[in-house]
């Protein structure tokens, strides 16, 4: 299989599709190009220059808390392993006609597992310049390492999502006081959704554990995968 290819160089135009840099134009003075390099929205490696309340976004907690439909958007993928960004628009264009009011990008139905976090910053920054005037969109930016998540989120609420979703320590399991700890690190930098999925991270977050974290203003809601008898408890 070919090797995953990398958007490092690889700038937009208009549309947000990406395009090679042979194929750019010269034409400094063109209106109907608009250029934003890959590299301007991703910080490799290090936490980016700024100060905490620098990288919040101005989205409220209300706002995200009064969304009536979400979709864990898909994430298609062209034969050699790049994004299809073509069909990636217009899957959010159909939710966006179907009165969706949110989308979660990178998430478990988006194939956030198998990207980099260069393409996961990429595609939240893609799909916030092309739709956020339209819909919130919400970041799976969540790890298993309390650093990644909190390097992610910065890097997701500086390019412009409206929240955050994050998921609790998975595979090395940790305590609950830890569980705690791992969330309040990210929980202020913006709205959150806490992400439950035991049957993937092999541990559940008991109730109590989300009702100390709602202490928190920036506690957006919770998505629970433990069905109408974990759901009924909120």
């Amino acid at each position: 299989m070919d090797t995953l290819k990398s958007y490092t160089g690889v700038c937009f135009r208009g549309s947000g599709f990406p395009v090679h840099p042979s194929n750019l134009t010269t034409n400094k003075n063109s209106r109907n190009s608009y250029w934003r390099p890959t590299q301007a929205a991703v910080k490799s490696n290090f936490h980016l220059p700024m100060r905490s309340f620098e990288m919040k976004n101005r989205t409220c907690t209300e706002d995200i808390k009064c969304l009536r439909l979400i979709t864990a958007i898909k994430t298609p993928y062209l034969p050699d392993g790049r994004f299809d960004l073509e069909a990636y628009d217009a899957l959010v264009n159909m939710q966006i006609e179907s009165g969706v009011e949110g989308v979660i990008v990178g998430g478990t139905t988006g194939e956030g597992q198998l990207m980099s976090w260069e393409e996961h910053i990429m595609l939240i920054a893609h799909t916030v310049n092309c739709f956020g005037g339209k819909i919130k969109v919400i970041g799976n930016t969540g790890s298993n390492s309390t650093r990644e998540a909190i390097h992610a989120t910065e890097q997701g609420f500086a390019v412009g999502m409206h929240g955050a979703l994050l998921i609790n320590p998975y595979y090395g399991k940790t305590s609950l006081d830890g569980m705690v700890a791992h969330f309040q690190s990210v929980l202020s930098m913006g709205p959150t959704i806490i992400y439950n999925v035991p049957s993937r991270t092999g541990q559940d977050i008991p109730p109590h554990v989300i009702q100390n974290l709602a202490q928190n203003t920036c506690l957006a809601g919770v998505k629970e995968c433990v069905g109408n008898d974990g759901s009924r408890v909120y």
